[in-house]
């Protein structure tokens, strides 16, 4: 069963995917499933993350954590909120015109509710100025 697109589903355990009754059988009954039937529920699988246009490695989770980020070129400082998180990334909400750029090496303090702090290098990827966030990949290493 490895390697199956349900398996790295970005909606069924949210409960949002659209085609569940389907994908729950597939995970309850693999075994029973004919090949025209995994034929179809890899189809439903395709289009589904393809309407959505987020195809990821690694998923995302939403969760909140206050995130300060620091140009590692001067001393200016951005505060902002996690909207979302995964192992290699996060997108952060962040206040109008931060002047960030696209490949821009910054730094990353991250919050918890307890006050737990932890830093990371990271490199922006995305700037959206819909959301006013910014999206980051974190870099190995602190």
């Amino acid at each position: 069963m490895k390697g199956h697109p349900w398996q790295t589903c970005q909606y069924y355990p949210d409960g949002c995917c659209p085609n569940r009754t389907l994908i729950d059988k597939a995970y309850l009954i693999p075994q029973l499933l004919t090949r025209s039937e995994l034929a179809a529920i890899r189809a439903k699988c395709a289009t589904c993350e393809l309407c959505h246009g987020n195809r990821r490695k690694n998923r995302r989770v939403a969760r909140q954590l206050d995130v300060a980020i620091f140009d590692e070129g001067s001393s200016r400082e951005v505060r902002g909120a996690t909207l979302n998180l995964s192992k290699q990334g996060a997108l952060i909400k962040v206040g109008d015109e931060t002047g960030f750029q696209l490949n821009q090496k910054v730094r990353l303090r991250l919050f918890d509710k307890d006050g737990y702090c932890e830093s990371r290098r990271a490199i922006i990827t995305r700037l959206e100025s819909a959301k006013s966030a910014v999206s980051v990949r974190l870099l190995r290493g602190l």
